[in-house]
């Protein structure tokens, strides 16, 4: 009997496994459209795919891929390093434990990089990306002439913020990525009217981060992460032509948008502001927190304070209850954050993240060496004036985003392998 009723268990177990992983799948893509369009729906997807994966008990399967990964080891060891700094963290527990909480997320990259497993899947992946980029472009621009009932902004015109389902500076970021997708299938695609789309798209998208979105985070890690594709992309005296092109245009879009030159022209204003000692502004914060930051840093330079311990310095530096609400949760600083709290294995870690994604974009085609080259541009940027992978909405984008393009490393290869990644 039992011998009779074998083939039919393993049968059944193959059934829900490939149910769940199903399952899985479906939910990363909720959340590639979430990251877009809706912080419900990415947070839904998220909490869903660890869900139905840890479900799957499929946990060991990928095993052998994902050790070869290039970025498998920093992605490891940045939570594993939080993990570690619980223990002898100076802050309160409820600090390291919610902190912890955040940076566990990690383990999400790994979960998407083993069941986007095969090109299909990947392209359902972007589908559910772009989908969610389109509906938050059109939502943008639509903001202009009506008021919509999921835009942050109730103000019609231009001249006004237009951001939709996430404040500027998310939709900034994400749109620069669209834009760094768009001119890398520009540059890459073969067909004239395929081309003319993603043309279209390309300029859609810096019109709506230089017009439409109040914040300068967006145009900024917009300007450099097509710089960046710009001179991997084309040869170096072409690249130059273009990314002069490039900055005359950008000079012509500050001076012709009354949000973004206002925007630049206040940047100035709030350093001397600094310098004069007033730091209630948003880079006079952002001064003050890398000032503390950095001594904080200096305080325990090897191992750092342990995990949460950000918060619980700084509550004793910024006495000012409005300040301390902006400047006592993370010191928008990527970088200097994992430094305060982890030390220089803590900064080591999270660069190394930078280097195995290096050794991933050069394995792999074009057009996806160019769109993972941009997207590290961003979050290089972006690290420097935030901390995007602690940040709710920032951290759901670069996490989804991230692990995707990390899945070329076995599904679009220059020179494919054997070993696929394939199930």
């Amino acid at each position: 009997m039992n011998m009779l009723n074998g083939p039919d268990e393993i049968s059944g177990l193959t059934r829900y496994r490939s149910l769940m992983l199903l399952l899985t799948r479906c939910s990363i893509i909720m959340l590639l459209y979430g990251v877009a369009a809706s912080m419900a729906l990415a947070s839904l997807g998220t909490v869903l795919a660890i869900l139905f994966w840890l479900l799957s008990v499929d946990w060991m399967r990928p095993w052998n891929r994902l050790v070869k990964l290039p970025v498998f080891w920093p992605v490891l060891a940045i939570p594993l390093l939080v993990l570690i700094g619980t223990v002898y963290s100076v802050a309160p527990f409820d600090y390291a434990y919610r902190y912890f909480g955040v940076y566990s997320r990690f383990f999400v990259i790994l979960i998407i990089i083993s069941v986007i497993d095969t090109p299909a899947w990947q392209k359902r992946c972007w589908y559910g990306f772009f989908a969610g980029a389109a509906v938050t472009l059109v939502s943008t621009y639509l903001g202009i002439w009506m008021v919509l009932p999921w835009s942050q902004s109730k103000i019609t015109g231009l001249g006004v913020n237009h951001s939709v389902f996430y404040d500027y500076i998310a939709q900034g970021v994400m749109t620069s990525f669209l834009a760094v997708v768009s001119f890398s299938h520009l540059v890459t695609e073969k067909h004239g009217k395929i081309k003319l789309v993603w043309a279209f798209v390309l300029l859609a998208s810096i019109f709506s981060i230089t017009h439409l979105l109040y914040g300068r985070t967006g145009q900024v890690v917009c300007l450099i992460a097509l710089m960046v594709t710009i001179f991997i992309a084309l040869p170096i005296r072409k690249a130059l032509i273009i990314a002069g092109l490039l900055i005359g245009v950008g000079v012509i879009l500050v001076l012709s948008s009354p949000v973004l030159l206002k925007k630049f022209t206040l940047l100035f204003t709030e350093v001397e502001a600094f310098q004069q000692g007033q730091e209630m502004t948003s880079i006079g914060a952002r001064l003050a927190m890398w000032r503390a930051s950095w001594d904080f840093f200096l305080d325990q330079p090897f191992w750092g304070h342990g995990t949460g311990s950000y918060r619980w310095l700084a509550e004793r530096v910024f006495l000012d209850p409005v300040m301390c609400k902006i400047s006592c949760v993370h010191p928008h600083n990527q970088f200097l954050f994992f430094g305060v709290e982890h030390g220089l294995f803590g900064i080591a870690a999270y660069f190394f993240l930078f280097v195995g994604a290096t050794k991933v974009a050069r394995a792999v085609e074009e057009k996806y060496k160019l769109i993972i080259f941009g997207l590290l541009a961003i979050i290089w940027v972006d690290s420097f004036i935030n901390s995007p992978f602690w940040i709710s909405s920032e951290r759901n984008f670069y996490m989804a985003v991230f692990a995707l393009t990390m899945t070329s490393f076995y599904l679009n290869k220059k020179n494919p392998q054997t070993d696929s990644g394939q199930s």
